[in-house]
């Protein structure tokens, strides 16, 4: 795993190139309105954002399940004031650990599969802008930047370069 700092570094970059891209396919056409400039700034926005709480919350959701007998054996240990009992219920299994690193890998692939989904609704709204380009055009390279910008995302967190909140 990358150091924090590292990781935070990449999750701000992440952002910023969200805010980039949405700038750049939205100055490929030129006259859009700032309605539509606006829009397809949100569906890189979205990408990240939406991605990312996914994450965070499917990993939370493992990571409860993983460890659920573990919780509630030490909280009926702390009820009991069973201290022994206690010690031994706070140390997890390498093999859970393991596991969930991996889930965590794993689950990264909600970047690409968010990455399509918000390009082809993108790209379906792009065909209402009132531009000089061709619509099928812009509907293509709309949903091309936001899949690769799932992609990119899936790869940097695949490779552990996105932070846990509790971190």
């Amino acid at each position: 795993m990358p150091a924090t700092g590292k990781q935070i570094m990449v999750l701000v970059a992440s952002f910023f190139a969200a805010i980039l891209l949405g700038f750049i396919i939205s100055s490929i056409p030129g006259d859009l309105s700032e309605l539509a400039t606006g829009v397809l700034y949100f569906v890189f926005i979205i990408i990240f954002i939406l991605g990312y709480s996914i994450w965070i919350g499917w990993m939370k959701i493992k990571i409860l399940s993983a460890f659920k007998k573990t919780i509630l054996k030490g909280v009926s240990n702390i009820l009991m004031k069973n201290e022994a009992g206690f010690k031994n219920d706070l140390s997890f299994p390498e093999v859970k650990v393991l596991d969930l690193l991996l889930a965590s890998q794993k689950s990264t692939k909600i970047f690409a599969v968010i990455g399509w989904v918000f390009g082809v609704l993108g790209g379906i709204i792009s065909l209402s802008f009132d531009t000089s380009i061709n619509k099928p055009i812009l509907f293509v390279l709309v949903i091309l930047f936001a899949a690769s910008f799932g992609h990119l995302l899936y790869y940097v967190g695949r490779r552990g370069y996105f932070p846990f909140p509790e971190e």
